[in-house]
């Protein structure tokens, strides 16, 4: 016990001892800061996380919503196809039925030239009808005066 006590108060000794508890206190304050650093880290680590969890459902959202607007898109197209071909009827139709209500206003107006004492030569120029039909209508709507 006498060569530890003369061992302790060795001024060597001291020093050595001393410079390895500052060293075991230095490390131990490095090991807290690096724990600190590494704890807020993985803070910042599970909030990134957490923001990309976000951010997947958001896109998987938006996804789905993408294809909802696709799925109408093609109803909207097959109906424009078929609003399309109606309306190509609709003007064929409309072409037809004016082509036959011109003739029609044509006997019209020929039947009321007739009527008032014109001859079928008249009715042909002005209508543009045949001369058979002109006479035709001359004799059926004309005036009894001639």
């Amino acid at each position: 016990m006498a060569n530890l006590t003369e061992f302790l108060h060795n001024p060597g000794t001291l020093t050595i001892v001393a410079v390895v508890l500052v060293l075991v206190f230095i490390t131990a304050l490095v090991f807290a800061a690096l724990l600190g650093r590494q704890r807020r880290s993985l803070e910042q680590l599970r909030d990134i996380s957490d923001s990309l969890s976000h951010l997947q459902e958001s896109f998987v959202r938006t996804n789905l919503n993408l294809e909802s607007v696709a799925n109408r898109l093609q109803n909207l197209e097959s109906q424009y196809a078929e609003f399309s071909e109606n309306y190509e009827l609709s003007k064929v139709e409309l072409a037809r039925l004016a082509e036959a209500m011109g003739g029609e206003s044509q006997l019209t107006k020929a039947i009321d030239l007739a009527r008032g004492g014109a001859n079928a030569e008249e009715i042909t120029l002005a209508t543009g009808l045949g001369e058979d039909e002109a006479s035709a209508i001359v004799k059926f709507h004309g005036s009894p005066k001639r």
